[in-house]
């Protein structure tokens, strides 16, 4: 943690108000961490919060867009390529599909804040062939918490919250217990979606005898 203070500390030297897209697409954490620092540090180092902030909110949106639409135009040719020649899958990417459809807004507002794949939800978006309108509204919802949220939210604690000697630890703690509960919360998604699968075969067969 004070390594990743420092390297926002020289992003902020360097790049001024262009550290905000290094802040925001490059840490693997899910929650927005480097993010949270820059903010704490903007204003000591002279810089207008509310542009950054707008700032922050433009570039979440435009990257978030930009993967929908390599999901969507590239990516459902790849799924159909793949099911071609391996049609034994084509059961899972239609599982995954419907997973994403039910619990759209979740997924994308929420889905970002998973460690290392949360970055990448909008190409599972636009794979999944999510309307893009509601794609649109639930992407704002989740690029708003995150940008104005988390930032509004370091912006007012302030720069000496840093210097507290808890600061580090709690912010360990709190990065534990998300990863751990994203990484619960999708393993018990994908342990029902298998259940599921395993169960229509299963019902249908019972029908077919039935008749």
């Amino acid at each position: 943690m004070p390594e990743l203070e420092k390297n926002i500390q020289l992003l902020v030297a360097q790049y001024g108000y262009h550290a905000v897209p290094f802040a925001l697409l490059t840490d693997p954490a899910g929650i927005p961490w480097a993010w949270v620092f820059l903010l704490l540090l903007a204003e000591e180092a002279g810089k207008n919060i509310a542009l950054m902030l707008v700032y922050g909110f433009a570039v979440l949106m435009a990257f978030d867009h930009i993967l929908y639409w390599v999901g969507a135009l590239g990516g459902q040719k790849l799924v159909r390529k793949i099911c071609a020649k391996k049609p034994d899958w084509a059961p899972l990417f239609e599982a995954t599909r419907e997973n994403i459809h039910k619990r759209g807004a979740l997924a994308v507002i929420f889905g970002r804040y998973l460690p290392l794949v949360g970055r990448w939800m909008g190409i599972g978006a636009g794979l999944s062939a999510m309307n893009y309108a509601k794609f649109s509204l639930y992407d704002a919802i989740g690029a708003a918490i995150s940008a104005f949220g988390f930032g509004l939210v370091a912006h007012f604690v302030g720069r000496k919250t840093i210097e507290n000697p808890n600061f580090y630890p709690i912010v360990l703690s709190a990065m534990v217990f998300v990863t751990v509960v994203s990484v619960a919360g999708v393993g018990i998604s994908w342990w029902k979606s298998r259940q599921n699968r395993e169960v229509e075969p299963v019902e249908m067969r019972e029908v077919e005898s039935v008749k």
